[in-house]
């Protein structure tokens, strides 16, 4: 038997292991909105992603919550994009009695080499797990219209899980977009954070010196 190159196995490799390995569709773009009405269906609001939800709506969540919604910067609201053309909308129900956790989710492999997961948006009340194991997100920046987040997947990359944000009933809503895997590390505080919070505990003690006390009388 002749001896195969590397270069076939590892395509052969590849062609075996399949694309429904990787994640997809982890912006949101792949929206395909044929505007008949207000509820959409899967397919067409988030294909790729699994969705638990009663309702899933186009640009207005449900008045009564346990929706999940795929928002554009169309009116009638006009929302403020995140990025690109399309982002999710996540309304927990309101109604006592029945509320749900409603959720996105999907199965795929985390790139190997990965350190950080990101994404964009309101975390809210939002529980995020991959195979079960929750991952602690916190904030690593903030723009006018969404906040930035991230948390450490160094030790599950390159494992084949459910990631699944799910949003339990009574805590209000939140935003999701831009869902990344990247192979840079949480960021750490900025020079320039660190400068500024120099700057306040300087002036604090200089607020608190003597000079600023009032002068003795005679």
């Amino acid at each position: 038997m002749k001896n195969i190159p590397i270069s076939l196995l590892a395509l052969l490799l590849s062609m075996c292991s399949g694309r429904s390995q990787g994640f997809v569709n982890l912006n949101f773009e792949s929206a395909q909105i044929i505007f008949n009405g207000y509820l959409l269906s899967v397919n067409d609001a988030f294909p790729g992603w699994t969705v638990t939800a009663p309702y899933i709506t186009y640009d207005s969540p449900s008045l009564s919550g346990n929706s999940i919604s795929i928002f554009d910067t169309k009116p009638p609201l006009n929302a403020p994009p995140i990025q690109g053309a399309y982002y999710a909308f996540l309304a927990s129900g309101n109604t006592p009695g029945l509320g749900q956790t409603i959720s996105l989710s999907q199965t795929g492999t985390i790139p190997v080499g990965a350190q950080s997961i990101t994404f964009w948006g309101n975390i809210g009340g939002l529980q995020i797990t991959f195979a079960g194991q929750s991952l602690a997100f916190s904030e690593t920046g903030s723009t006018a219209n969404y906040n930035i987040y991230a948390a450490d997947i160094s030790t599950i990359a390159g494992q084949t899980g459910q990631l699944l944000f799910s949003l339990p009933p009574y805590v209000s809503s939140a935003t999701l977009d831009n869902i990344q895997f990247s192979s840079s590390s949480i960021p750490e505080p900025s020079v320039f954070g660190l400068l500024a919070s120099g700057g306040l505990f300087f002036g604090l003690r200089c607020f608190r010196s003597p000079r600023n006390l009032p002068m003795r009388t005679q």
